[in-house]
């Protein structure tokens, strides 16, 4: 049987989920916990994906993502690819981290229950799993998104969206409303069958059945607007991976962004576009605007090397990763910059 197709465009909601090559570990400790956390900010940030929701387990994980820019299998490539290579060189591991490709299933957003649903069964995840007791308490619920709706705005991972799972509960981001938030979710948990929370039936099936092995979530009027949104006719089960019909469109934004990052930078930092082969490789300019272009685009670190005579790809990544340990530590000027450019950027 083939694969269901990637089906993208704006706005579109999805719950994705992967798991580690032959069911093994994805995180060995809470520094790699971390380190795939920021590896997840990271890809918002650089393609504008809007993360909802996310669940960590020892060997795979849920998310919950929105992309304003159609731009699902750009961004995800980006986080497995670079969370894989961070992972391997920290544990001293070579090879495939996850298993196969991800899965991916398109979710009906503007009708509040399935996107409301759906944020439940994965916050409720470590539940089912039975990492957490009734005597536990939600609060201890470390490696989901829920420490993140917990907390007041200002102490939030800025990269993170509550305002849609809020919305949908029909509660305000306050602390009486963050406190309902968790407690409507301990509400649907029957601890003696804790193992089935979260599982609601959805057209006759467990929602988790639906979210493994079908392709979307919602009513029928939405899956017909999914098939004519790829340009399919019959059921999508059959129908083999084809070419994303947004890849180039997309490829094509992402490149009049980094273009734009470059010429405004270039401006800003007095720098004229003949001199940089000229320049080292190392110039802390050219590390600035790498450090932007990886962070707000998903050009390939080839056209960065080119663009400014940066020597190879891994020294690229090395010296935006630089700029980003700086920028961490506080370091003002740079911040200036950086605040500069990104100013210029739609």
């Amino acid at each position: 049987m083939g694969r269901g197709p990637r089906i993208e465009f704006p706005g579109a909601i999805y719950h994705v989920l992967a798991r580690g090559d032959g069911r093994e570990d994805i995180v060995h400790g809470d520094d790699d916990r971390w380190m795939f956390l920021r590896t997840l900010g990271e890809m918002a940030k650089r393609t504008g994906i809007r993360v909802h929701a996310y669940a960590l387990m020892d060997n795979h994980y849920h998310l919950v993502l929105e992309t304003p820019k159609a731009n699902l299998v750009a961004g995800m490539q980006w986080f497995q690819t670079t969370y894989t290579r961070r992972f391997n060189v920290k544990n001293a591991k070579w090879g495939h981290l996850f298993g196969g490709r991800y899965k991916s299933i398109v979710v009906q957003g503007r009708k509040g229950h399935y996107f409301r649903q759906l944020l439940d069964y994965v916050h409720l995840n470590p539940v089912r799993a039975g990492l957490l007791r009734k005597a536990d308490g939600f609060d201890s619920a470390e490696w989901t998104s829920l420490r993140e709706y917990r907390k007041p705005p200002s102490k939030r991972f800025e990269w993170m969206e509550t305002a849609k799972g809020f919305e949908c509960c029909e509660l305000k981001d306050t602390v009486a409303g963050r406190r309902k938030f968790i407690e409507r979710l301990e509400q649907q948990v029957d601890w003696s069958k804790a193992n089935e929370a979260g599982r609601v039936l959805w057209e006759g099936q467990g929602l988790q059945s639906t979210l493994r092995r079908g392709w979307y979530f919602g009513e029928q009027a939405f899956r017909e607007k999914l098939l004519k949104i790829a340009g399919l006719d019959g059921e999508v089960s059959v129908v083999k991976d084809r070419k994303r019909y947004t890849s180039a469109e997309l490829k094509d934004l992402d490149l009049k962004v980094a273009e734009k990052i470059v010429k405004e930078g270039l401006r800003i930092l007095k720098l004229d576009r003949k001199v940089l082969p000229g320049l080292p490789k190392n110039d802390p300019r050219k590390a600035l605007l790498a450090h932007l272009l990886m962070e707000r685009t998903s050009v390939r670190q080839k056209w960065i090397v080119e663009e400014l005579a940066m020597g190879s790809a891994p020294y690229v990544s090395r010296l935006a990763r630089e700029v980003r340990e700086k920028l961490e530590m506080g370091d003002r000027k740079t911040a200036k910059l950086k605040d500069e450019i990104a100013r210029f950027i739609t």
